[in-house]
């Protein structure tokens, strides 16, 4: 079995940020931060990067240097990244097990639903392997459905939403589910995964769609696109920040924006 760790960059100056942070309830320079809870039961903030096997990096510095602290997984009450908290059950035999992921603030629903021409539909919803998705209503039938623009549906602490969107690569579609990051005033951020270039991020601002991949300049992107907000990517330009934490720079622009 894999085991998942969380990797913690320390510096000289990890004392002073993370008390900052601690005191600025998750914030420093303005910043929304991720964070770990060790054992103990210690608050660590900072900028959660996933990699390879779902391995996941705690930066506190932005000076590029320092040493790292690993953390088992199984062996923290939890952390938070891209918004979603995830946290461990009670402790057995030390190790805590049974990961659950929820999401901070974008959606207080308890419930799956779909939502289509403005109606919400309640109940459980199924992502089978072959075949539609479907939801069973709490009182009623099966019901089926497909992507059609416009159609949104949340299961568990995942919100999807069905839109038009740039192509990743030759072959994939002009629409798709796309995952619903952060929803703010005037933008949007959502997650999407192909088979050849990972993860990327959509950013809808203006009623436009903005791609960003990892393997051209999404920095570029980000800077015309928030050009009204430069300190939005000093975070990005020092290294404290990289591409896996672009929700950060979003949330921090919309929060800034008046």
């Amino acid at each position: 079995m894999m085991l998942k760790k969380i990797i913690i960059v320390f510096s000289l100056f990890v004392s002073a940020e993370a008390s900052y942070a601690q005191q600025s309830n998750g914030y420093m320079d303005g910043f929304f931060l991720d964070y770990v809870i060790t054992k103990d039961g210690d608050t660590i903030y900072g900028a959660v990067k996933e990699e390879l096997f779902k391995a996941y990096i705690l930066k506190i510095s932005n000076d590029g240097t320092g040493s790292y602290t690993r953390y088992e997984a199984d062996n923290l009450k939890g952390y938070r990244y891209n918004g979603y908290v995830t946290i461990n059950k009670e402790p057995k035999d030390g190790i805590y097990t049974g990961l659950k992921a929820k999401k901070d603030s974008l959606d207080s629903a308890q419930n799956d639903y779909i939502v289509k021409n403005n109606d919400t539909i309640y109940g459980d919803v199924h992502e089978p392997l072959l075949g539609s998705r479907y939801i069973i209503p709490k009182q009623g039938k099966k019901i089926k459905f497909k992507g059609e623009v416009g159609l949104v549906y949340k299961r568990g602490q995942y919100i999807y939403e069905y839109r038009d969107k740039p192509k990743v690569e030759t072959l994939d579609s002009k629409e798709d589910w796309l995952l619903l990051l952060y929803k703010g005033k005037g933008l949007k951020l959502y997650g999407y995964a192909t088979g050849h270039q990972g993860t990327c991020y959509f950013i809808e601002k203006d009623k436009e769609m903005h791609l960003l991949r990892m393997d051209e300049d999404w920095l570029d992107l980000l800077n015309k696109l928030f050009a009204d907000k430069p300190d939005v990517l000093k975070c990005f330009k020092s290294g404290f920040l990289s591409f896996e934490n672009i929700y950060l720079a979003v949330r921090y622009y919309d929060e800034h924006s008046n």
